[in-house]
């Protein structure tokens, strides 16, 4: 993806989803605005002036949770902040991927940047530098309840800035001690509030929802180019998507969904030959409602993920203009755990009606319509039959999938008495993502040779260049072979983007 900028200013502007996006896959590099650096200064002025003073501030000079009660003395308080980073780095699990791991890094520093967290400009400038360099903490992904902040996750993400713990150096895994002398770093000593205001925030969760929703909005396109492609093959009805049809119950989702199907089968010769049935299954006619349904709830959950990526969630805070500081509750991550949690549903929901079109295709019931098995030769094995079998058990694995996380709260302290389960409702909604690319690849090979089988007839010329970009990956089947491969490169591509986009480019406009 190219922005056009080679460089993001932290905490000069707001992060759009591309500037966030452009740092997190590495494609540019990211500094701290000056004027960040001032404001950062100035709150960092006022939390010492409150110290100064006597005023008692949670985990700065108190201890944390039910222990705030008991006033640090000043010799202990920076022990205690380097203490609560290294105690907070328990995370078990698979390493967390490293796009991930960078987008909280950018997090992070563009928390710091608004200034509330009244830490150094140095942590945020580290931060950032690190990125730079290709220094990328290893965070595995489990252990964060999403509640006082993603606490474990970014534990092991401040351990690097010490220089504990392992992190990923271009590509190579090393002490952090290590990698941060060879990319010309220096390791930092945690001052007063610091080592809580970096595992303090919801960094863990919302990159991963960031990452969920990039992925997610992929599927939205594919889904309707392959309903529309099935609809084809299976020499369905187009009425069912007319303008005048949809209208009347007048969803945005539903409008948008019938207006790309409309297009996308303007000319297609397989749907002007008479049919054998005067209605189709509900998966070809009700795309619009079941579609239109995810799309409108993708818009609910990508507005509330691009309003979490600007937003503040460290905690306490503190005010410069009076010198005062708050405790609240910024770091629950519950604005990002429900959507999550939608997130799995509407996509799990395009994934059900995929299976359900692909179950027609390699077994037809209406005439006229592709052979069995989508095959030349269907008493000789079992031609693509079997992709609907795994299409089905990915379909029965994203409902174990869609319970939501973010009910599941549990009490882990006498203060700490309801958590959001975000790193959870978002890791899980990637799941179901890349099961639904799976079974979108899986819908994608059958209905192209479905079409190809029913030549002369033609498909239109946008589900032709959808066949040549499917093509690609999974030649037609004229004999049964192993196909596993194949599928898996495909649904790599509908993830990429690679697919939609072929198609995109020839409509001259986005599917979504």
């Amino acid at each position: 993806m190219s922005t056009g900028v080679t460089t993001v200013e932290v905490g000069g502007a707001q992060l759009s989803f591309e500037s966030y996006q452009a740092v997190a896959s590495g494609g540019v590099e990211a500094r701290l605005a000056e004027r960040a650096r001032e404001r950062m200064r100035s709150y960092r002025e006022s939390l010492l002036r409150q110290l100064a003073r006597g005023v008692r501030i949670y985990g700065v000079n108190t201890g944390f949770g039910a222990d705030s009660g008991r006033l640090l003395p000043p010799d202990l308080i920076r022990t205690v902040q380097r203490n609560t980073v290294l105690s907070h780095a328990v995370g078990v699990g698979p390493p967390t991927p490293v796009e991930i791991v960078r987008g909280m890094m950018l997090i992070k520093a563009n928390v710091m940047a608004m200034g509330y967290s009244a830490v150094r400009p140095e942590l945020a400038d580290l931060l950032l530098a690190m990125l730079n360099q290709d220094v990328v903490p290893v965070v595995p992904e489990q252990g964060s309840l999403a509640a006082s902040g993603d606490l474990v996750p970014s534990g092991h993400l401040a351990i690097a800035l010490i220089g504990e713990g392992d992190v990923l150096h271009q590509g190579t895994r090393m002490p952090a001690r290590d990698a941060l002398a060879r990319a010309g770093l220096q390791a930092l000593t945690l001052e007063e509030k610091e080592g809580l205001a970096l595992v303090n925030g919801t960094a863990f969760s919302e990159a991963y929802a960031l990452a969920a929703v990039r992925r997610a909005r992929r599927l939205l396109a594919t889904a309707d180019l392959a309903g529309a492609a099935s609809l084809q093959a299976l020499r369905g009805h187009l009425e069912a998507f007319a303008e005048c049809t949809v209208s009347i119950r007048p969803h945005p989702g539903s409008l948008r969904c019938a207006a790309n199907l409309r297009e996308l089968s303007a000319g297609a010769e397989l749907l002007a030959g008479p049919s054998g049935r005067v209605h189709d299954p509900y998966c070809l006619r009700c795309m619009p409602s079941v579609h239109g349904a995810s799309r409108d709830a993708f818009e609910y959950v990508s507005q509330a993920v691009t309003i979490e990526l600007n937003s503040f969630t460290d905690n306490p805070l503190v005010f410069a203009d009076d010198d005062t500081w708050v405790s609240a509750g910024h770091f629950h991550a519950q604005p990002v755990a429900l959507p999550m949690d939608l997130l799995a549903v509407l996509v799990a929901e395009l994934g059900s009606l995929s299976q359900r079109r692909t179950q027609h295709l390699v077994s037809p019931v209406y005439d006229p319509g592709p052979p069995p098995k989508l095959s030349r030769y269907p008493d000789q094995g079992s031609g693509l039959f079997m992709l609907n079998t795994t299409a089905a058990a990915l379909v029965s694995e994203n409902r174990t999938l869609c319970f939501p996380a973010s009910v599941d709260s549990m009490a882990v302290d006498t203060t700490e008495d309801h958590v959001s389960m975000a790193s959870v409702a978002a890791r899980k909604a990637m799941t179901v993502i890349t099961n639904t690319s799976r079974v979108l690849a899986l819908e994608l090979a059958c209905a192209c040779q479905a079409i190809e089988l029913q030549a002369p007839l033609k498909s239109s010329d946008h589900i032709a260049e959808l066949l040549r970009a499917v093509r690609r990956h999974v030649p037609f089947v004229e004999h049964d072979r192993t196909l596993s491969a194949e599928i898996g490169a495909l649904a790599d591509a509908i993830l990429s983007g690679e697919v939609s986009e072929a198609v995109e480019r020839s409509l001259g406009h986005p599917l979504v």
